[in-house]
């Protein structure tokens, strides 16, 4: 019951940790790494005896938070450095020859518990009224889907977004390409949230990410080629 309440949004959640997903560290499109594990000894044993906080790693993105509202919950990190940039974009040109590139503020790779037609995102921050760091809110971002579950196939391009602060809706949904260039994009079995941007504070912070559209059976996935 809790983990419905904390939804809210009454859609099956892809990109859920309950529901089987997982976050993906390792490859070209690994995850960002999270503000804790760059903290000094003592910062992090300030974060464990509770008395300064720094936020959680990205499992937190895709986890529900209850009460929906509750603030700290988030994924926490802090703008990507350049030289890791550079790094990264040389191996994915390298490799194979990607347009794609991953986020200049930071990464979010998810592996999903199934092959899914992807329709929709979401992105979830507090309301501006509950938070003094509603500008640690992420702002522009794409959305980068794979075929396999390790996000090193081809990669589509579903979209690029800006989440708004200034919305009255802190739980804000994108609806992302289901055909690019005339061809139905496939099933996808992760997705990357390829954030370039974040409103302004010193580290950005993610409370919920979240993946709607169609699970797609393999049997189905085999007709369709």
């Amino acid at each position: 019951l809790e983990m419905e309440l904390a939804d809210r949004s009454g859609e099956f959640d892809f990109a859920s940790i309950y529901n089987g997903a997982r976050i993906i560290r390792q490859g070209k499109w690994a995850t960002s790494k999270s503000l804790v594990d760059s903290l000094p000894l003592g910062n992090r044993l300030l974060q464990l005896s509770q008395l300064q906080f720094y936020g959680f790693g990205p499992e937190a993105a895709i986890s529900p938070t209850y009460p929906f509202n509750a603030l700290g919950q988030c994924w926490s990190f802090h703008e990507t450095p350049v030289a890791e940039l550079l790094k990264r974009r040389r191996s994915q040109i390298a490799n194979e020859g990607d347009d794609h590139k991953n986020g200049n503020f930071g990464t979010l790779s998810v592996s999903l518990p199934n092959l899914v037609r992807v329709e929709s995102v979401i992105i979830e921050h507090p309301p501006k009224g509950l938070t003094d760091q509603i500008d640690s809110a992420i702002r522009a971002f794409r959305v980068i889907g794979f075929e396999d579950a390790g996000a090193t196939t081809r990669s589509w391009a579903l979209g690029s977004f800006e989440y708004n602060i200034k919305s009255p809706n802190s739980l804000q949904e994108f609806e992302v390409a289901t055909e690019l260039f005339g061809r139905a994009v496939p099933p996808l079995r992760s997705i990357s949230l390829a954030i370039d941007s974040n409103w302004g504070y010193d580290y950005a912070c993610l409370y919920r990410f979240r993946v709607h559209g169609q699970e797609v059976e393999i049997e189905e996935e085999e007709d369709d080629r």
